[in-house]
């Protein structure tokens, strides 16, 4: 399997575990997709070639760096919002990524 459909699959499981997390608000639980979203870094499955769009790399890491910074939020309050407000971030972050490749 390419190592950008393993990536893939990782950010599909985040994502599949952010959703009832953040409409259950149980930031703890969300941990689990985090795990799974940043999975691909230390592996090196998500490693930029040259052939990157690096407008929308530079717009994924701040997105991402964003959206943690708001997760990291979520946890400390715990609200909901927060919560909602970390998912919408985090799935720009997604789409920016999914674009480094276009």
């Amino acid at each position: 399997m390419k190592k950008q459909q393993i990536t893939m699959l990782c950010v599909m499981a985040a994502g599949l575990i952010f959703i009832p997390a953040v409409f259950f608000n149980k930031p703890f639980f969300a941990l689990v997709g985090a795990f799974f979203d940043w999975l691909p870094l230390p592996t090196g499955w998500m490693k930029a070639g040259k052939d990157i769009n690096r407008k929308f790399l530079k717009l994924h890491i701040i997105a991402t760096a964003i959206a943690y910074l708001v997760f990291m939020a979520w946890i400390i309050k715990g609200t909901a919002t927060i919560g909602f407000a970390f998912l919408e971030i985090w799935w720009t972050a997604v789409i920016f990524g999914a674009l480094m490749n276009y």
